[in-house]
């Protein structure tokens, strides 16, 4: 068993599940118990809880659940060895050699572990490079933030990475599967030469790649290490790591583009500042960033492709519920440019008055068609309405019509006339596009989840939960309980389940042991009940173990009675026979019943 290979215990005793998951998910205090938004599916409404005191996590939504080691497992794809050797890695807690030379090192801690050689490496080389000191000087990077982002230096050299890994035992083939060597025709050599490196960070604060900065104006400006088994492109955003406690306090993102502009920003006190490296915003940057706020501002070089790809990006925006905005640079500026020409207060203000996407890129269009004459008017018209068509709040599309209702050639007749007008195309092109969308087949498993339990069946459910959550959680004895209701007659499956490993369990050892329980119910429907029970142990119930008792035993009559009643009109319509299994169900109820 995995817990007699590793020190689970000591680890769990030293971790703060609340610490671990607040690094990917935004926690906020909801009585005893801390909520945040799910990280694996999409909700409006928060419903993943974490429990302190039990060390569990629970989405009531999607009903994922588990303890810290598999909330990790969950989130970075890993295996249990993985996930436990992390964990201990964090907490100081050493994993025996035996256990860890009894499997292959995993290829994430392997990248991991060179990366972090590699920063330790460039960092030196920085401070032994002129030219490289002088470069970030002139940049205006304060000692400070260099030391914050752990600024590196990759020299011109072809091999000296290659060589200095070597001389820490990391062989060529393990440097590259971190990204950070290319084989060659004449052996490996490095990737990064005669760059400013900016080490990429996790919200673990492990580094996991690495971007480099030209200081040469004949090389390509920017490279990033390849994706590997910890860095994949369009789910990092850089500096999340540094700006994620700033984005939950304020409770707004700023988006920027690239390295300097982030670490530009927080140098002068931008703490909610992060950057995509340069690659286009996916749904996935936006399915984290969500996690910790609904608010974004999106801060690129006005000239951009960036810009131009994220104006783009409103609807991937609008299905994720955010309020995102744009603030627009000064022509020929980015933020790392703006802060250090034109100070603080230029950016501060701009990211203040940023504004929606849609009038951004309306504003856009204004500035490129003369809208004193009709034909730039209609121009303008004509390519605004597919932006404002693509708006899913009709709120907003009402606000963005009057916006364009002075444009109209109706205007002279009223801002009505106009407006109506605009209202209709507007309608007509959204009505076009959603039958130009044809919807997906259904699939098996994909219907929509019916609660088949009634408000009563919900409240049995409840005071079933009550009822073993006072024996898991707060001692209260099993055979006051199992005496007078047995774990076969508890209604819900998943209680039924859990109920008779918990007497189980108790018969066999005298008392109850979670990790055993859980191996126990593990890939059942009590698993789930079990889990559920933990993370809402915080909440003790105030109601009587006898009435808790009697509500789960007057459901079951009540059920019973349904069914007995529905078995006697088939048996008296003649739908079943003496010979069928349901025949025996009915005597079986008529003694229950009626005895």
């Amino acid at each position: 068993m995995a817990s007699s290979r590793y020190p689970l215990d000591e680890i769990r005793a030293r971790c703060d599940i609340a610490e671990i998951v607040s690094g990917y998910v935004a926690l906020r205090r909801s009585g005893r118990s801390l909520k945040g938004l799910c990280p694996f599916h999409a909700e409006k409404t928060p419903s993943f809880t974490v429990n302190r005191d039990t060390q569990r996590w629970m989405c009531f939504g999607c009903g994922e659940n588990g303890d810290i080691f598999s909330f990790l497992m969950r989130i970075e794809g890993l295996t249990f060895p993985e996930a436990v050797e992390q964990l201990a890695s964090r907490t100081g807690v050493q994993v025996s050699q035996a256990v860890k030379d009894g499997r292959s090192a995993g290829e994430r801690d392997l990248v991991l572990r060179v990366n972090n050689l590699a920063a330790v490496y460039f960092r030196e080389l920085l401070q032994k490079s002129t030219e490289a000191k002088d470069y970030v000087r002139n940049r205006g990077v304060v000692p400070e933030a260099a030391e914050k982002f752990q600024l590196g230096y990759a020299s011109g050299e072809w091999r000296d990475l290659s060589n200095y890994l070597k001389s820490r035992g990391v062989k060529p083939e393990e440097a590259e599967k971190a990204g950070l060597v290319i084989a060659g025709d004449r052996g490996h050599y490095d990737r990064f030469r005669n760059r400013l490196i900016f080490p990429i960070f996790d919200a673990q604060n492990r580094v996991i790649g690495f971007g480099g900065r030209a200081l040469s104006s004949e090389d390509v400006k920017y490279i990033n290490s390849p994706e590997t088994r910890v860095f994949v492109k369009n789910r990092t955003l850089y500096a999340l790591n540094f700006a994620r406690r700033a984005v939950v306090e304020q409770d707004c993102v700023v988006i920027v583009e690239g390295y300097m502009d982030a670490l530009t920003a927080h140098a002068a006190e931008f703490d909610n500042i992060v950057a995509t490296m340069g690659t286009a915003l996916t749904p996935e940057h936006v399915n984290i960033l969500s996690r910790y706020t609904k608010r974004a501002v999106l801060a690129f070089d006005a000239d951009s492709a960036g810009m131009s790809a994220a104006v783009r990006s409103a609807p991937m925006f609008e299905q994720a519920e955010f309020d995102v905005r744009v603030a627009a640079m000064p022509a020929g500026e980015d933020p790392d440019s703006l802060i250090r020409h034109g100070g603080r207060s230029a950016f501060a203000e701009l990211v203040a008055n940023a504004v929606p996407i849609p009038d951004y890129r309306i504003g856009m269009l204004r500035a490129s068609h003369d809208t004193s004459a009709r034909e730039g008017q209609l121009a303008l018209l004509k390519e605004a309405i597919p932006i404002v068509a693509e708006v899913a709040r009709q709120v907003e599309r009402e606000r963005l019509i009057a916006l364009l209702a002075p444009y109209h050639p109706n205007f002279r007749s009223g801002t009505a006339p106009a407006e109506a007008h605009l209202r209709q195309e507007i309608d007509s092109k959204r009505a076009r596009a959603r039958t130009g969308t044809r919807a997906a087949p259904a699939r098996p498993g994909n219907e929509k989840r019916i609660n088949l339990l009634s408000e009563e069946g919900k409240a049995v459910r409840k005071a079933e939960s009550e009822l073993l959550g006072n024996i898991i959680c707060r001692g209260l004895n099993p055979s006051d309980v199992f005496s007078e209701l047995p774990p076969e007659e508890f209604v819900t499956e998943g209680a039924r389940i859990l109920a008779a490993a918990v007497q189980e369990d108790c018969e066999n050892r005298g008392t109850l042991n979670i990790d055993e329980l859980t191996t126990r119910v593990a890939a059942t429907p009590g698993e789930r009940f079990l889990n559920e029970i933990l993370v809402t142990a915080a909440e003790p119930s105030d109601v009587p173990m006898a009435d808790l008792i009697g509500a789960v035993k007057i459901y079951r009559k009540k059920e019973q009675e349904k069914r007995y009643r529905n078995l006697a009109e088939r048996i008296e319509r003649g739908e079943i026979k003496r010979t069928d299994k349901e025949f025996a169900e009915y005597w079986q109820l008529v003694r229950e019943l009626h005895t």
